[in-house]
C-alpha cells in the first residue's frame, strides 16, 4: 500500500521512465530526428544558445507526420518523454550541453544533467 505522496510520486516516475526507455528502443528515430534538429538550431544561433525541447518536440512531429503519410503511421511521441529526451540528448552529445533548459523532478531521473 502506498503510504505518501513521495511514494507515489516515486513509483509514477519509475513508470514514466521505463515507459520512455521502451519507445526509445522502439523507435530510435525520434531520438535521431531530435538530435538533428537540436544541431540543427545551435548551428544556426550559436554554440552557446538554447531552445526549449517542446518546439524541438512539436517540430519532429509535425515533420514526422509528413514523412509516414505515404508509409505507416509516424509514432505517436508522448509529452511524458520530453523531458527524458532532454536529459539524454544533452548526456548524449557534448556538443549540445545546456541546449535545454531543465526543471527540477520531484524524483531525478537516472540519467542525465543533474537538476539545476
Amino acid at each position: 500500500m502506498i503510504t505518501s505522496q513521495y511514494e507515489m510520486d516515486l513509483r509514477e516516475q519509475g513508470h514514466l521512465e521505463r515507459a520512455f526507455w521502451e519507445f526509445h528502443e522502439e523507435h530510435p528515430e525520434v531520438y535521431r530526428t531530435l538530435v538533428y534538429f537540436a544541431r540543427q538550431w545551435r548551428s544556426r544561433r550559436g554554440p552557446e544558445s538554447i531552445v526549449g525541447i517542446g518546439a524541438l518536440y512539436e517540430r519532429a512531429r509535425w515533420e514526422m507526420s509528413f514523412a509516414s503519410l505515404d508509409d505507416e503511421s509516424s509514432p505517436r511521441l508522448s509529452n511524458s518523454h520530453r523531458a527524458f529526451y532532454a536529459r539524454l540528448i544533452m548526456h548524449r552529445n557534448a556538443d549540445l550541453e545546456g541546449i535545454f533548459t531543465l526543471k527540477r523532478q520531484r524524483v531525478p531521473a537516472t540519467f542525465g544533467p543533474e537538476d539545476e
